[in-house]
């Protein structure tokens, strides 16, 4: 298997890029960039950038955020929330997974407790 990483300097909300992936997968790449722009507050070259790095099938990093818990406990929380592609978006970005890996590993965890 060949692992591809883009060290490209940018850090992008998992969010925003789910969303960017959605538009550039209903063929809206500038609404994509645009998107990407203005919720990352980036300039326009790193927008297209990022989009560019979406669109061949890659993710970017996420904003550290430790005090949100482990890989596990972020998915679980995600997937509770009805928010399965950023799942396995964050799963790919933080557990440096290919995207069936990251599809398993989603659908390998065990439903957030109430507790």
């Amino acid at each position: 298997m060949v692992r591809v990483h883009i060290d490209l300097g940018l850090v992008t909300p998992i969010g925003v890029q789910v969303r960017a992936h959605d538009l550039i997968e209903a063929g809206k790449f500038m609404d994509a960039v645009e998107l990407i722009r203005k919720e990352s507050q980036v300039s326009q070259d790193e927008a297209e950038e990022v989009a560019k790095t979406l669109r061949a099938g890659h993710v970017l990093p996420d904003f550290p955020m430790p005090w949100e818990g482990d890989l596990a406990t972020r998915a679980r929380r995600l997937i509770a929330a009805d928010r399965r592609k950023e799942a396995v978006f964050l799963a790919r970005s933080m557990g440096d997974m290919d995207p069936s890996e990251a599809e398993a590993f989603v659908d390998s965890l065990p439903p957030e407790s109430d507790a």
